[in-house]
């Protein structure tokens, strides 16, 4: 029986290999891991370069699938941030092709699975059903970074320590996002019976694990958004902030920043970690300059990285 297509298999290295989501899940989640390991427990060595690769473009894989799947312009940004951070990895530099990042993203994922060419492009025959609207999900690449960080610390705090962990709720967040990943690219693509099967999983796990009764699969499917929605939204009528916010968080109260560049000599500096962190409800944000922490210049340097300072930051009210 002929396998379905997807919208990813438009493009040759996933029509090729057909990854599922829950392998490039699973192949995202332990790149992530084995970065922050790393970086906990021994950041100077010379493993972490090529660690930091591996994270690229194995989250950059995951996202650029679930950009093709869903269109949605901000899993694309991620995608293209991710080749980026590939190109530079790869001692490459960067040119105004807007396309050039994800190109390089798909061709070495191609390569890593023996498959040349694997930026080129297949279109697929039109299907015959209309587009479907997608339901309401939290921000996708916010739900990318906290399963992976989950899943991190999930692992790393079973070590004595790190006492301060609960693994358990790490667990637990762990599941309901990894749930809800799987539960999008489902609704983006129907057809994916394998990823409705594990979104129906994680739903079911869930509901044991708060111990309520089971349902069928939708209706397990469902309790995923509606636990997470009752996680993370406002106890109020309205989201903490509006959909439209200035500051790009889309009313959830987090944008994802990037927090941490890496040295690359001449005063050069390239990102290498990005965190979601508190929204300041607008584009234009000032630096306190008598800031203790950074002295007003807004970083703080140490050992070849380059970190954002979180204090002393505010709106700028311009």
């Amino acid at each position: 029986m002929h396998a379905p297509s997807h919208p990813e298999h438009d493009v040759a290295a996933y029509l090729r290999e057909r990854p599922s989501i829950t392998r490039l899940i699973r192949e995202a989640r332990w790149a992530h891991y084995q970065v922050a390991y790393a970086l906990e427990h021994y950041p100077d060595s010379e493993t972490v370069p090529t660690l930091r690769r591996h994270k690229f473009l194995h989250l950059g894989a995951l996202t650029d699938v679930l950009a093709l799947r869903t269109q949605d312009p901000d899993f694309h940004e991620m995608a293209r941030d991710y080749g980026e951070l590939l190109r530079e990895a790869d001692g490459l530099t960067l040119d105004d092709h807007p396309r050039n990042s994800l190109d390089h993203l798909r061709t070495q994922y191609g390569l890593l699975h023996g498959h040349d060419h694997g930026a080129d492009r297949h279109p697929l025959l039109p299907s015959d059903e209309p587009p479907r609207r997608l339901p309401n999900y939290p921000a996708g690449p916010l739900l990318i970074h906290r399963m992976c960080d989950a899943y991190a610390w999930a692992t790393i705090g079973r070590s004595p320590d790190f006492p301060a962990v609960d693994v358990p709720d790490e667990q637990r967040r762990h599941l309901l996002t990894r749930g809800l990943i799987l539960d999008l690219a489902t609704a983006a693509a129907p057809t994916d019976t394998a990823a409705a099967a594990a979104a129906a999983t994680a739903g079911h796990a869930l509901r044991a694990l708060d111990g309520r009764p089971a349902l069928d699969d939708a209706r397990a499917r469902a309790y995923l958004l509606d636990t997470f929605r009752d996680l993370y939204d406002d106890k109020g009528e309205e989201a903490p902030h509006p959909a439209d916010c200035a500051g790009g968080c889309a009313g959830d109260g987090e944008v994802l920043t990037v927090l941490t560049w890496e040295s690359q000599g001449d005063g050069i500096y390239i990102p290498v970690h990005q965190e979601p962190i508190p929204c300041p409800g607008t584009a234009h944000v000032r630096h306190a300059p008598d800031c203790t922490t950074c002295n007003g210049h807004g970083y703080t340097y140490s050992h070849g990285y380059r970190e954002l300072c979180l204090d002393g930051r505010a709106p700028s009210g311009d």
